[in-house]
């Protein structure tokens, strides 16, 4: 009577055995597409996916970047829109997207590059006044921190001082459309739990659709910036049908 019971009780504990397994065992990551068909009106594009990781080394934080080193990190068109609008920014919350990707847009905080003091003064021959101020207002540079604090008081605030200032030399970085944060800002990756819903107008003084560039802007920054900086690929005004198919 008891033998017929073995066959049950082996069956029984590999199931057990299969059941602790899987759930110990990381589950795999999405496996990035091969090919993206990026529909628009001015062609569509078929983006090679899969050559730019496997040929040129790419990381998914070199393009995705706000995603460290997430092996599923969203896609631009998550939180780049096809166009800013008051509906976009009161319906966006309600979207179906995981937490993490709340932090490509409402991010911990973004560190300034480390700013190569030497350098502007050994490649450019920069004089100290051409970014400090002069002997009518201060006798010797000094740090813009000593003076200039956070908004709301009688002097310039920090942040206002140093774009003001940087903008005189690097104009076509800090006004011409959006202000391109990335230029100089490095933002920190954070997890889900340190997500914090700040007012975009806590730190961008501009509207938020010139802050987060619409989605035709972010992929022509992105792609053609990386192309420009390697010399390699379709990049400038007349290189457009190179991505684009004619339709």
């Amino acid at each position: 009577m008891r033998k017929r019971y073995i066959p049950i009780t082996v069956i029984a504990l590999i199931l057990l055995a299969v059941s602790v397994v899987g759930y110990v065992t990381p589950a795999e990551t999405e496996s990035p597409p091969v090919k993206i068909l990026l529909e628009t009106k001015g062609g569509n594009v078929l983006f090679a996916h899969q050559k730019h990781l496997d040929d040129y080394d790419i990381a998914c934080g070199d393009c995705h970047h706000t995603s460290g080193s997430d092996p599923n990190p969203p896609r631009c068109t998550d939180c780049h829109p096809s166009k800013f609008s008051p509906e976009y920014l009161e319906q966006h919350s309600e979207m179906q997207m995981p937490r993490r990707q709340c932090a490509s847009c409402h991010h911990a905080r973004a560190d300034i590059s480390p700013f190569d003091h030497q350098g502007h003064i050994d490649d450019y021959a920069y004089d100290c006044t051409d970014c400090h101020h002069g002997p009518e207002i201060e006798d010797e540079p000094q740090r813009c921190a000593n003076c200039h604090g956070p908004e709301g008081s009688e002097k310039p605030s920090l942040m206002n001082a140093a774009h003001e200032r940087c903008a005189q030399c690097h104009e076509d970085k800090l006004r011409n459309g959006y202000r391109k944060c990335g230029y100089c800002h490095t933002r920190k990756v954070v997890s889900p739990e340190m997500i914090t819903f700040t007012p975009c107008s806590d730190c961008h003084r501009d509207p938020v659709s010139n802050s987060i560039p619409a989605r035709v802007a972010a992929f022509h920054e992105r792609c053609m910036g990386c192309h420009e900086r390697f010399g390699a690929g379709p990049y400038g005004e007349d290189a457009c049908y190179q991505c684009h198919i004619n339709q």
